[in-house]
């Protein structure tokens, strides 16, 4: 009976004290930090390049909502593949998908640049023998990478907004 009344107590603190948990439900703007910012993908030249700006655009607006702020995203990725882990007939087994992504935070009006940087991140998928096989495991390899890498970018966004918000 204590142990029950320690523990219900202790969520009565907790819920007091401003906590939220971490994995909780995400509202809509998910931030007030990114409530500012909406998000652009810059000219792109390689089909590639923009169907990997497309899953950028698309996790972040998942993370972050679709805002029209002051302040524009914009981002230019650029994406790499390299074979390694050969077979017996001189063939990748492997692959690793490498991901860059420069950005610059401008504000909308006046076109000012207040941020720029760059993340990068890789992923590695095995090469199946059937080429259908190769081009649904590259492309599944390039939809986490570029979660991957929009998560690290909203990382870095924050820090911009919070140092701002000082």
């Amino acid at each position: 009976m204590k142990l029950h009344f320690l523990f219900l107590l202790m969520l009565f603190f907790i819920s007091a004290c401003g906590f939220s948990p971490m994995h909780g439900p995400a509202n809509t703007t998910n931030s007030s930090l990114f409530e500012n910012i909406s998000v652009e993908l810059n000219e792109i030249e390689d089909i590639g390049n923009k169907e990997i700006g497309f899953y950028l655009i698309q996790r972040i607006r998942d993370r972050i909502g679709t805002n029209q702020g002051k302040d524009v995203l914009i981002l230019t990725p650029v994406i790499g593949r390299t074979g390694y882990g050969t077979s017996s007939d001189d063939v990748a087994s492997r692959y690793d998908i490498i991901l860059t992504v420069s950005y610059e935070i401008r504000n909308k009006k006046t076109g000012d640049l207040l941020s720029r940087g760059s993340v990068k991140g890789s992923s590695t998928f095995a090469a199946p023998i059937d080429p259908y096989g190769l081009i649904a495991a590259s492309n599944d390899a390039e939809q986490v990478i570029a979660k991957d890498v929009a998560d690290r970018l909203l990382f870095k966004l924050a820090t911009h907004y919070s140092e701002e918000n000082k």
